[in-house]
């Protein structure tokens, strides 16, 4: 009874420890949230580009919010409209007197795609039009952040840096050996010619179908970056093109001969030159300078406009189920039908910036688009990636925005099963079943599936392509022979997305909000977007170490678990998925 006691008491004690801990903690976060401060003339706008873009705002990571508080460190992701927004904004301010973006690129799952990385560069091309300088200083200088800053009017190379132009790549993991290393069997049922997403599990190499989509899908898109820098820096493309195939990475002096950049010089010069701007005397603290989120809440006022155009935001992979977090179908439709049944709601935006996954969430979400559509104007603006799945709740918007280095397409279906009898078997353990009929497990992992059985499901995977083909020829008005034919799996960019009839116009997210604004005849109104970071207390019982997220202490099987990630933590009950070929990184 003492033990009980005891223990009983040492958890009280800790709770109220911990409570009085979270107290502290919030007091030190509400004195931190001060009110914004007015602009001062010769303002200086901060961007900190080593900050990932994510599409929709991001949720607050507890570090983030104590670091904030406590280092004024920045946050953990920013969002994309947000930063848009507070660019163009700036230009036509006249309290801010320059734009400062400092920092390279640094992505972080889809956030920073290279779509996104083109909506922010056009609006610093926009900034510096406005007539108002646009400076960076870099220590090196990478394909992604060089895109960026091109268009600055002083771009700055630290003396010892180096600058890479190497071209695009996209790898692949093969694990068909580690499978047969580990025990673990995988069967398969697809449709459509590139319908690759099951190779890295089957072979231990590319296959030609494979290799011809991805490197089609490279060279469009570096064509598309190549272009840009050229115009931008001026300059002619066949350099960029020599210097990826015959140099990849070229020193700071030899940057500036070739005009890729303005200057070569420490980051003293550059701060002497920001001090300048700023109306700073030589050796203070540059105090007139505002990150992107204090700008916007010092300039913009909350709208009192009833009408509203709505922003739901499908970013990450398609999946089952309610989850906030995710691209979740029965949560994503829920908004949307929100946005239908709402009068004051005149218009909507689906931003999609997803690679597709579960056909079941999939159909669910775009029965909802279908719906929205019938009763207000309904605009798409895909991101980085609209594939599969991602086209899938697409193709039923009255118009498709995407930029040409959107990736999107791949419309086809696959099923994959995996069985781990092996695997467990190795470490002692055996699975029974008792069953009331032959396929009563046809689920399991614990046994591959007959011949029969995969005979049954292959007619839901054609079943479902059938589908895909329907409502992807009725949404866009394509012959449906014309569809199949360019269907198949096959993966696009978005400039040849547009060519064959998938995507109507170029362009991001703002150009979304204003031709669903137009399209609804829409002259004040307030921008409203559904969703929320999630929850404080979630992230702060994460940091806590209770986390749902799996390691098994051996590398390469963790590295499988993240591949695996898509088809084995957010499966599709039925195994069937919509989803764009691999986690495709474009670096």
């Amino acid at each position: 009874m003492k033990s009980f006691l005891k223990t009983a008491m040492a958890s009280l004690v800790g709770l109220v420890l911990f409570l009085v801990l979270l107290v502290m903690l919030a007091g030190v976060i509400i004195t931190s949230q001060e009110a914004p401060k007015p602009l001062e003339d010769n303002t200086l706008l901060v961007v900190n580009l080593s900050v990932p873009i994510s599409d929709k705002a991001p949720r607050q990571k507890f570090s983030d919010v104590i670091g904030g508080a406590i280092r004024k460190k920045d946050a953990g992701q920013q969002s994309l409209r947000t930063l848009v927004r507070a660019i163009h904004k700036a230009a036509g301010n006249d309290h801010i007197s320059a734009l400062y973006l400092k920092g390279n690129v640094v992505r972080k799952g889809y956030a920073s795609g290279w779509a996104a990385l083109k909506e922010v560069r056009e609006a610093v091309a926009a900034f510096r039009d406005a007539g108002k300088p646009v400076i960076t200083w870099q220590e090196d200088l990478d394909e992604e952040t060089l895109y960026v800053v091109s268009p600055a009017n002083e771009i700055v190379l630290n003396p010892m840096a180096l600058m890479e132009f190497n071209g695009f790549a996209a790898e692949v993991k093969y694990y068909r050996q580690a499978f047969e290393k580990y025990g673990i069997d995988v069967q398969v049922t697809r449709v459509g010619k590139y319908k690759s997403a099951v190779e890295p599990f089957l072979l231990d190499h590319m296959s030609d179908e494979s290799r011809e989509q991805l490197n089609s899908l490279l060279n469009d898109m570096f064509d598309e970056a190549v272009a840009d820098i050229a115009r931008s820096r001026k300059l002619s493309p066949d350099s960029l093109y020599s210097l990826a195939q015959n140099e990849a990475v070229i020193p700071a002096r030899e940057a500036l001969s070739r005009g890729f950049v303005t200057s070569v010089d420490y980051y003293d010069v550059v701060l002497k030159r920001l001090r300048e701007l700023t109306d700073t005397k030589a050796g203070e603290e540059i105090e007139r300078l505002v990150g992107v989120s204090d700008f916007l809440a010092s300039v913009e006022k909350e709208s009192e406009d009833k009408d509203k155009l709505v922003v739901i935001y499908a970013e990450g992979d398609i999946v089952s189920g309610n989850d906030e977090d995710e691209v979740a179908g029965t949560y994503i439709s829920r908004l949307l039908r929100k946005a239908r049944e709402d009068d004051d709601v005149k218009a909507v935006v689906l931003r999609v910036n997803s690679p597709g996954g579960s056909a079941d969430a999939s159909d669910i979400i775009q029965r909802e688009t279908i719906l929205l559509k019938k009763e207000k104007p309904l605009i798409v603006s895909m991101g980085t990636v609209a594939a599969s799945g991602g086209y899938w709740i697409s193709a039923y918007g009255d118009e498709i925005y995407a930029e040409p280095n959107t990736i999107t397409g791949s419309i086809g279906v696959f099923g994959m099963y995996l069985n781990i009898k092996k695997l467990v078997n190795e470490f002692g353990v055996k699975v029974e079943t008792a069953r009331t009929a032959p396929a009563a497990d046809i689920y399991s992992l614990f046994r591959p599936k007959t011949e029969r059985e995969l005979a049954v499901i292959q007619k839901f995977v054609d079943s479902i392509y059938d589908q895909f083909l329907d409502k992807v020829s009725e949404g866009r008005k394509l012959d449906r022979a014309a569809v199949h034919e360019i269907a198949q799996g096959r993966v696009w960019s978005g400039k040849q997305a547009r060519q064959l009839g998938l995507v109507d116009k170029f362009g991001g997210l703002e150009d979304a909000i204003a031709a669903a604004a137009d399209k609804a005849g829409l002259k004040d109104y307030r921008v409203e977007e559904y969703q929320q970071p999630g929850s404080f207390m979630d992230d702060i019982m994460e940091e806590l170490g209770f986390s749902a997220s799996v390691k098994t202490g051996v590398p390469l099987l963790d590295s499988m678990w993240e591949e695996l990630g898509y088809l084995l933590q957010k499966a599709d009950s039925k195994g069937i998925y919509v989803r764009l070929p691999y986690d495709l990184s474009v670096h």
